[in-house]
Order: C-alpha cells, then sequence, then structure tokens
C-alpha cells in the first residue's frame, strides 16, 4: 500500500470514529431525554391517586373559599398540628421537593407545564399567604425557595 492509500485510510477511519462517537452522544441523549418523560409521567400520574396531595388540595380550597378563614392562620404555631395545616404543608412540600427535581434535570419541565402548569399556579397563589407567614413565623425567608422559584419557571 503506497503512503496516499495509507493517508486515506486513516482519514476513512478518522471519519468513522467522529460518527461513531456523535451516534452514540446522540443515543445517549435521547435515552436520558426518554427517562426524564417517564419519570415525569410516572409522577404525573402519582398525581392523580396520591390521597395526601388530594387532601392538601381539598384543604387548600376549603380555606381559600370560605369568607370565614384565612389559610394564613394555619402557618401560626398555635394551628401546626391542624389536620388542615399539615395537609397544607404536605401539598406545599410535594411541590417542594417537584421543584427540586426539575431543577436538577429529573422531570421534564415542559410535559409539567403541559399537563398542570395552571393547577400548580393557583395551588401557590392561594398558599401564599401561608408560605409568607410561615417564613415569618420561622423567621426563614428560604421556606419554599425551590417552590417560589418553580412558579417563576412556569410563569416565564
Amino acid at each position: 500500500m503506497d503512503l496516499s492509500n495509507q493517508v486515506i485510510f486513516q482519514m476513512i477511519q478518522t471519519a468513522t470514529l467522529i460518527v461513531a462517537v456523535f451516534v452514540a452522544w446522540v443515543s445517549i441523549k435521547k435515552q436520558k431525554d426518554t427517562a426524564k418523560k417517564d419519570k415525569t409521567i410516572s409522577l404525573l400520574m402519582k398525581d392523580l391517586e396520591d390521597d395526601f396531595l388530594k387532601d392538601g388540595m381539598k384543604a387548600l380550597l376549603i380555606v381559600h373559599d370560605s369568607e370565614n378563614d384565612d389559610v394564613a392562620i394555619y402557618a401560626n404555631p398555635a394551628h401546626r398540628n391542624d389536620d388542615k395545616a399539615i395537609a397544607i404543608r404536605n401539598l406545599l412540600n410535594y411541590y417542594e421537593n417537584i421543584a427540586v427535581g426539575v431543577n436538577s434535570g429529573i422531570y421534564d419541565i415542559e410535559m409539567i407545564k403541559k399537563s398542570q402548569k395552571t393547577m400548580i399556579l393557583s395551588i401557590y397563589k392561594q398558599s401564599e399567604p401561608f408560605i409568607i407567614r410561615l417564613r415569618e413565623k420561622n423567621n426563614n425567608p428560604k421556606l419554599y425557595i425551590e417552590f417560589e422559584k418553580f412558579i417563576q419557571i412556569l410563569n416565564g
């Protein structure tokens, strides 16, 4: 084999290697995206079955719709063990965890936006006075901060 054939052979080998690496990279990325979407679907389906979530949404809605009740009072230490306060905290903790998962790249934000954006925004709006009061009472401005950032992402 002469020198020019060897150079051509080396170029073909190099090009083949580059293409193989690119195909592997695309395949891995696609696999990661599919896994993320699978996790998101599982999460969204769980939402439909979770009694803690249903209880939290129901408690929040009852308090929100009441003319004689205020969600913020359930953040006071005196109401810490009240069923409504526990249900609201459980609901907020759940969405705090989802926010962390989205920020970590575990869940697909676009799928969540398409399926639950309106509901999540409503939950945040209804619970915001509770969150503000809880932050004040605990002297901790970072409580549910990931959920708050998540709301900004959903609104963006």
